[in-house]
């Protein structure tokens, strides 16, 4: 078990560049709570996983486009095979990294560039972007690696702008966040958060949880409510058909088979917990992916 706190980055470089576009290609993405006060654009090329931010907990795979507002704790943990020695598989995506001041004080806010200070006060809840958009810019992120000056500057404007400009969004976190939590609670959610994605097929007792996180269980439920919003078993279950819906995109698994894998005791609550959370059905959830041809996949750029 993880007791690492939520680790403060510096982004090398973002300093005397302003904006920083960094390619990740490693067996898996790094996996422990942290915060930096750059934004963070980040599009996934390869890898799928789970992504905890904020307040809220969701999936990731190839193709997904997510801007992390400044100073907003999170965390990529790739699925349990990406970390065993035998796996052939990669994590990589491609970051765009850039502070709302880094480009001088008062950039944002001239009339020209006010739309794209908009979308960075949005960023505080995180954003994740519809594929159409996702596909386009990432394809344009990616090319910015071989981009370098004042090419690269505009071509990250342009891109700001057209996410800016665009309403196919959605947010990940259900409150506003622009201050990271102290080390002490940074270290408490570290460990709620490793033990739920380790153990979320388990019954997990509250005493347990409770114990993992060095409180009572009354404190504990108090500490936990006030930094999600969300009981414990709320947020469970979110856990649960996060990754119920993996297994219905990637697996050929039935629906009774799926609810006990993600941790769901009865196929009802499964079904009654799944529309509460996605508002649709485990069918009708696999039928629309099924029809997309969303399996799993690569995406492919020279690099």
């Amino acid at each position: 078990m993880s007791t690492d706190k939520s680790i403060y980055f510096q982004i090398p470089k973002i300093e005397e560049e302003g904006i920083v576009v960094q390619y990740d290609n490693q067996p898996h993405f790094y996996d422990q709570l942290h915060h930096h006060p750059e934004l963070q654009l980040v599009y996934i090329l390869e890898g799928t996983g789970d992504l905890f931010i904020g307040d809220s907990i969701t999936t990731f795979k190839p193709g997904d486009l997510f801007l992390f507002g400044s100073n907003q704790s999170h965390i990529l943990k790739s699925d349990a095979q990406f970390f065993r020695n035998d796996c052939e598989k990669k994590s990589r995506a491609v970051s765009i990294f850039f502070h709302e001041t880094s480009l001088g004080d008062g950039f944002f806010d001239i009339s020209e560039t006010a739309i794209i200070k908009k979308l960075i006060e949005r960023a505080n809840r995180g954003l994740v972007f519809s594929t159409d958009i996702a596909e386009e810019i990432g394809r344009r992120m990616h090319h910015l690696l071989d981009t370098s000056g004042f090419d690269r500057f505009l071509e990250t404007l342009s891109i700001l702008h057209k996410l800016a400009q665009s309403k196919e969004y959605a947010y990940l976190a259900q409150k506003s966040s622009t201050h990271p939590p102290d080390d002490k609670d940074s270290e408490r959610i570290n460990n709620i958060i490793n033990y739920i994605l380790n153990h979320y097929q388990e019954d997990i007792q509250l005493e347990t949880i409770a114990e993992i996180a060095n409180y009572s269980k009354t404190s504990f439920c108090r500490f936990f409510k006030k930094r999600t919003r969300k009981t414990f078993t709320q947020f469970l279950n979110e856990v649960r058909v996060a990754q119920a819906c993996k297994l219905l995109r990637n697996s050929d698994m039935n629906i009774s088979r799926i609810c006990y894998e993600s941790g769901f005791n009865n196929v009802s609550n499964f079904n009654r917990q799944f529309k509460r959370i996605t508002e649709t059905t485990p069918k009708n959830y696999a039928q629309k992916f099924e029809q997309l041809s969303s399996s799993p996949h690569i995406i492919q750029y020279n690099n």
